[in-house]
């Protein structure tokens, strides 16, 4: 650059500038409203987590947030402070608060729509105090520099959470394919940002699904679980892709890939077809950005677990249209229970992305992650054999205790691609369709407790199995959104479809048994090395077609109808190494109809209340004793609640009641044994109460008389409260006694600043009432105690790319359990106190 004194903010590789979307700064103007971008136009929402300080940096990370081009006169920032900007804003607010006090303002100009200019000029007294002197400061005005006019714009830009710093984001994609506030959902919906990962050192999906409101995580192995909200277990969507039985019982990719995970608890159907009542978890990966980052993690932590990450990210070419992410990770750790082998986990993640034209993206995305695991499945209990018709009890053992052989082991193999296209239509209409492929491999080779434990003795029958399967995911989901133009109230349509086929295949050695083992001593036991001898082919399909349409007939009221016709088809059959046998055809339905309807009422400019329907649809295969297969299960949610945005749209806030009504469901046929009937009815009822984001930011705490921008919080309470209305087994029981009455989850963080600056440090707890067994004629359940578990961290970021983290999990070693299961797997004690500590480097 020519001019003297002018200096450039906004850094990329092989570029001297960002991209420039915001206008001319003016001394003491207002901003104009000629010429903004198609950005500035469409009202985009962005979330920020810029400190208090100086204006030039502050100036800088909006700059490099919203890809602008930011030319200035140097030195009269050079004194000027802000007080920072956190919350959700569009370019203008954001502008505006972080330039509030100044004395600076800005204007839009330029010669076409995606031309700009940047003017500093005097104030009205035309002097200001610089540096401790006073100096007049003249007009200046640098001229247009044209926006690159090559970048797409992807419609869900606004809800990414990777770099705003923030626990909250108030936009989601999970309710509505494109982005929404999340007032305007009219279900509960949570948020997992990607800075709650990093402070809370989170790995795996279960672990996430721990720590967010309302969700119960139970476990199954080391590595996934049973996640479940309102009594019932949640699906999955990859990046909005809906995936049939895609979440409870499957390993999922390591948490370094994703930038969020978004639950919508209730059901889902609208969007994603069959489906569990719980909701669903959209989990959302990392894009390729335009700025150069390169990120790397090392971790060290108790029981040798130990962990390496790099993730680096930026442009290709000069203009940015292409751009990379490439992020590699390995992890080596043992576990708290002896004898075991160590997991062993290796991935890798490769994404590009490319601007085709102004208005067109596509992105593609590779994912690859091995891991071998100890196949550790909780401990055993004394079996009832031994005491006639009493509970089988919890033996006095310690919780490192390890009732499997250490040479069993679980080896998942996954490998996921995705192609995403998007186009946009002028500003008002999106277009997408996203399709992803996820093949696994998963073998176990194992042996485990096949009863209870013998306590007279200590011995139990042990159960060898040798298997592999295949399993094979294709899901696409594709859609239009925008405004209706012929209509005279505001409107957004929403127009999709997808297509959902799971196909597996698997081979294995039967099982076979050994008495009398010793359960201090399992490795008398050996594997199990009989040929493969039985094997199978499953494939389950569906596909259909929905629409959402949002209606303000009048300025406070929405109303939000939808629709969908899904298509569902099961089979299975006997296969290779065994005798191969004709299709079995299960569960199928023909254009099932899904309606979905709400409505929202806005009470004032923060607070919104709620109302809202939905409908649900879950396949079934068991067989009458006519030999047809049980129709659907039906029925519906009701929910009613209120949200709010906060404090500047820095917290947000939501209370909700919901009842759910399960029809349909299946239980034995007494006169036909082996057969069903569908007469069945449950209920689920209960509130919920979340919060997330900084509620004392502009607030004066009485205790410490000052505000606290540094804090960031959230959390949630759900009481809930299930029961089998008609069922002839179960009247009255709950739908499952893993789920507790009482769930309360916060977690919680504070950034210093003044002479602590650079130092964070955050704390949570999990709160659960107790767990029971599972319920049966010859098994009173087992009861689990409720319990309470407290994490805690600190950070230091020793100098601008650097920073030590030390996290401590279950600080008050709290003895626990996960899950409660049957006499011989399945009661599995929770983590005691261990630590991480985490050496993170930036550039």
């Amino acid at each position: 650059m020519a001019k003297r004194g002018l200096r450039y903010e906004g850094a990329a590789m092989g570029s001297t500038v960002a991209a420039m979307a915001f206008g001319a700064f003016a001394m003491g103007g207002t901003p104009a409203e000629a010429s903004l971008s198609p950005q500035e136009r469409s009202g985009v929402v962005m979330v920020y987590d810029i400190p208090a300080g100086s204006v030039a940096t502050a100036l800088n990370a909006f700059a490099v947030k919203n890809r602008l081009h930011l030319l200035y006169e140097a030195h009269v920032t050079r004194s000027l402070r802000t007080t920072g900007l956190s919350g959700a804003f569009s370019v203008r607010d954001g502008l505006d608060r972080l330039l509030d006090g100044t004395g600076l303002t800005y204007r839009f100009g330029g010669p076409d729509a995606k031309a700009v200019s940047i003017i500093l000029a005097q104030n009205d007294t035309g002097v200001r105090s610089d540096a401790g002197g006073v100096e007049a400061l003249p007009r200046i005005d640098i001229g247009a520099e044209k926006r690159d006019d090559k970048k797409a714009y992807s419609a869900d830009r606004g809800a990414i959470t990777e770099g705003t710093g923030s626990y909250t984001t108030p936009l989601v994609t999970v309710a509505g394919k494109v982005p929404l506030p999340r007032k305007e959902v009219p279900q509960s919906v949570s948020v997992m940002t990607r800075a709650q990962i990093n402070d809370m050192q989170l790995n795996t999906v279960q672990d996430a699904m721990f720590w967010i409101p309302g969700v119960s995580a139970i476990s199954n192995d080391v590595t996934q679980g049973q996640p479940a909200s309102r009594g019932y277990a949640l699906d999955v969507a990859y990046d909005g892709v809906p995936t049939y039985s895609g979440l409870v019982g499957y390993q999922q990719l390591d948490l370094a890939v994703y930038d969020r995970l978004e639950v919508l608890k209730g059901p889902a159907g609208l969007l994603s077809g069959s489906g569990n009542p719980g909701g669903i978890v959209n989990v959302v990966r990392k894009r390729p950005q335009d700025e150069f980052k390169l990120r790397t993690e090392f971790n060290a932590g108790s029981w040798d677990n130990y962990r390496g990450m790099i993730d680096v990210t930026g442009p290709i070419n000069e203009e940015r249209t292409l751009r990379y992410r490439a992020l590699v990770l390995h992890q080596d750790k043992h576990f708290f229970f002896t004898p075991s082998q160590p997991e062993n986990k290796w991935l890798g993640y490769g994404s590009l992305e490319y601007d085709i034209t102004p208005n067109t993206l596509v992105n593609v995305a590779y994912t690859r992650q091995r891991t071998s695991d100890p196949a550790y499945s909780g401990q055993s209990v004394a079996a009832i054999s031994y005491f006639g018709n009493t509970s089988p009890y919890f033996l006095n053992v310690p919780r490192s205790w390890n009732p499997y052989p250490d040479w069993t082991q679980y080896k998942w193999d996954t490998e996921d691609k995705n192609v995403r296209l998007e186009h946009r239509f002028g500003d008002d209409w999106v277009a997408k369709v996203n399709v992803n492929r996820r093949d696994i491999a998963f073998e176990f080779n194992d042996a485990f407790p096949y009863a209870g434990v013998n306590p007279s003795n200590w011995s139990s029958q042990y159960a060898r199995r040798h298997y592999i399967y295949y399993y094979h995911r294709t899901g696409l989901d594709s859609y239009l959104s925008g405004t209706l133009p012929l209509l005279p109230i505001k409107n957004t349509l929403t127009l999709g479809y997808n297509y959902d086929r799971f196909t597996y295949e698997y081979k294995g050695a039967p099982i076979t048994t050994v008495n009398n083992v010793p359960v201090f001593w399992p490795n008398y036991v050996g594997p199990n090395t009989n040929p493969y001898t039985v094997g199978g082919q499953n494939q389950t399909l569906q596909h259909g077609a929905y629409s959402q349409l949002r209606l303000t007939p009048i300025d406070p009221l929405t109303f939000v109808l939808g629709g969908r016709l899904t298509n569902y088809f099961a089979k299975n059959r006997v296969a290779f190494p065994s005798m191969p046998a004709n299709w079995s055809y299960g569960a199928k339905s023909n254009h099932r109809f899904t309606p979905y309807a709400a409505g929202i009422f806005r009470l004032t400019d923060e607070i919104n209340l709620y109302g809202s329907y939905t409908d649900i649809f879950l396949p079934q295969t068991q067989q009458r004793a006519d030999g047809t297969t049980l129709d659907p299960r039906v029925g519906g949610q009701w929910e009613a609640g209120v949200k709010g945005e906060f404090l500047d749209k820095k917290l947000n806030a939501s209370a909700a009641w919901f009842e759910i009504r399960d029809r349909n469901r299946s239980f034995a046929d007494s006169g036909n044994p082996g057969y069903y009937l569908q007469a069945g009815l449950a209920e689920s009822t209960g509130v919920e109460v979340e919060f997330s984001g900084k509620p004392f930011a502009d607030y004066e705490v009485p205790l410490v008389a000052r505000s606290l921008p540094g804090l960031d919080i959230v959390g949630g309470y759900t009481y809930m409260k299930t029961a089998f209305l008609v069922d002839k087994n179960n009247p009255g029981r709950s739908i499952n006694s893993w789920y507790p009455t009482h769930l309360f989850k916060i977690w919680g963080k504070y950034d210093f600043d003044g002479f602590l600056q650079g130092l964070t440090v955050g704390a949570g707890v999990v709160a659960q009432s107790g767990l029971s067994g599972s319920v049966n004629s010859l098994n009173e359940a087992r009861h689990a105690s409720a319990y309470a578990v407290l994490n805690a961290m600190a950070s230091y970021k020793i100098n601008e790319n650097l920073s030590l983290q030390v996290n401590i999990n279950n600080i008050t070693d709290q003895k626990y359990y996960t899950r409660v299961g049957g006499a011989n797997t399945y009661n599995t004690p929770g983590d005691p106190r261990n630590f991480m500590v985490t050496l993170r480097g930036e550039l």
